[in-house]
């Protein structure tokens, strides 16, 4: 076979590598410029088909997880809300967050990044190579709720452990329906067995979500499971949205006095379920 018989776009065609097939010709040209070696241009190629299908996977997988927004831990101000330091959320942003089942719960005010830094940590994960999903706390105890009594609730229970990561919006921000706490805890437990990471917003203190859920027995039991392997970190300081307005107008004089560090929040247990 002669070699410049070959037609290399038609088999890198075929062989759905459409990076290389782009490339190819244009890198080539450099190779022989440059006095590229054989070995050189074959690993440029394939790191460059290599990083274009990594990019694209992670694409598809924030689109596929339902973020309200694209948001990064790296773009997170962490001098304007100094209730929280980045080495805190370290156990959340590696590999060992999926692999070891950790969950964080955020609480605060509105508008002190509770949201950002949720969805930050979920596309953390998504680019770790796992999966994510971003639901409101009102919308997924509604579609809970539906299906309960359409008698589907185990498939839709089941729905929801299959992320490798949760996310959890806004416990509490809206009302929820009085079986809240019976719905939403099929889903915290199977992801606790299976040691799948959840993620919660809240802007209500944690003692406070028997009312918010209308169980306090099984509102116990829901934070129980997900602090055990788990952290509560406290967002204080100003918010975000209204930080151009003197805080005297809006009555809100600064930092939460409930907004501590939490030390437990750097390195949150792992052991395993008894």
């Amino acid at each position: 076979m002669n070699p410049g018989d070959i037609n290399v776009e038609a088999l890198l065609k075929r062989l759905h590598l459409p990076t290389m097939r782009r490339l190819y010709a244009e890198y080539a040209t450099r190779a022989a410029a440059e006095s590229w070696s054989h070995r050189d241009y074959l690993a440029l190629l394939v790191a460059e088909e290599v990083a274009h299908r990594n990019d694209t996977r992670i694409e598809k997988a924030a689109r596929r997880a339902h973020f309200p927004f694209t948001k990064t831990v790296e773009n997170f101000d962490f001098v304007f809300q100094s209730s929280l330091r980045l080495q805190q959320l370290g156990p959340y942003l590696g590999p060992e967050f999926v692999s070891e089942g950790r969950n964080l719960i955020l609480s605060g005010k509105p508008g002190r990044g509770k949201t950002h830094l949720a969805v930050a940590i979920g596309y953390r994960a998504i680019q770790n190579g796992f999966t994510a999903r971003f639901v409101g706390a009102s919308a997924l105890i509604d579609e809970l709720g539906v299906a309960s009594r359409e008698g589907r609730l185990k498939a839709a229970t089941a729905a929801w452990v299959l992320p490798d990561v949760l996310i959890v919006d806004e416990v509490g921000y809206l009302a929820h329906a009085e079986n809240a706490a019976n719905v939403l805890f099929g889903v915290v437990d199977q992801r606790y067995l299976n040691r799948k990471p959840l993620v919660f917003t809240t802007n209500k203190k944690l003692r406070a979500w028997g009312d918010v859920l209308h169980d306090h027995d099984l509102a116990e039991v829901i934070l129980d499971r997900v602090l055990e392997r788990g952290a509560h970190m406290v967002l204080g300081g100003r918010s975000w949205r209204t930080k151009h307005i003197d805080p005297e107008t809006l009555g809100d004089p600064g930092s939460d006095p409930e907004s501590v560090r939490n030390p437990a929040a750097v390195s949150p247990p792992v052991t395993s379920a008894s």
